[in-house]
């Protein structure tokens, strides 16, 4: 496990997460207070697993916290803080930033689909095929940031060509591969090939129909 984005860490390159609560989501604030309020990409793992946290729940726990302004992240994407707000809060202030944050998002998450230009997504096949086709963990944080790769996008990115079977991620999350059939394919139908795939996102990606699930009453 990793710490979700907005990170650059591969194990996080994945649709967010279709169902989750305030209570969870205090559940890796509090371990991240207690590591002094921040918690390196390295550290989320021993910390957050035995909470019973997975990836992709913390990515989504992350997403919304970060849309509200109470964590942020390091310039080189590796460190996930929270805002003195929330560093500093009571249990009960605490939990009650994060189900306001919660609150002020959908009460039902519409059928997820990833958003980025597919010139972007060739430009990133093509960062890979020159780094033999396979980016690691701390690669991706070496190369990607200075080229103006954001966590999400490259998270969309990545869902797609691995969806398509156009890459595949290790079981560990610590390591994006292109196919060979894609780290041998003509860069110029990076592009169309990713249009086309995002043009089919949501007749090959029906709606699920999942809300979020909400505070029992007290």
């Amino acid at each position: 496990m990793k710490i979700a984005a907005p990170t650059l860490i591969l194990s996080l390159l994945a649709a967010p997460a279709l169902a989750f609560t305030p209570e969870r989501a205090a559940l890796m604030v509090d371990a991240i207070r207690t590591n002094e309020c921040a918690m390196a990409s390295d550290q989320a793992e021993a910390a957050l697993g035995p909470l019973g946290l997975d990836a992709v729940e913390v990515q989504a726990f992350v997403d919304t916290l970060y849309g509200a302004g109470l964590v942020s992240i390091s310039a080189d994407m590796s460190v996930l803080s929270l805002q003195p707000i929330l560093c500093n809060a009571g249990e009960d202030a605490s939990l009650a930033m994060i189900t306001q944050a919660f609150e002020a998002q959908e009460t039902s998450i519409e059928v997820w689909r990833p958003e980025f230009d597919p010139a972007r997504g060739a430009e990133l096949i093509a960062t890979l095929r020159g780094i033999d086709c396979v980016l690691t963990e701390d690669a991706a944080q070496d190369v990607l940031p200075p080229l103006g790769f954001t966590p999400i996008e490259t998270r969309d990115i990545v869902a797609v060509l691995v969806d398509s079977d156009m890459a595949s991620v290790t079981e560990d999350g610590t390591e994006l591969r292109l196919s060979e059939a894609t780290c041998a394919a003509d860069p110029a139908t990076d592009a169309p090939a990713l249009a086309a795939l995002l043009a089919a996102w949501d007749e090959t990606h029906p709606a699920p129909g999942v809300v979020i699930e909400e505070r029992a009453s007290e």
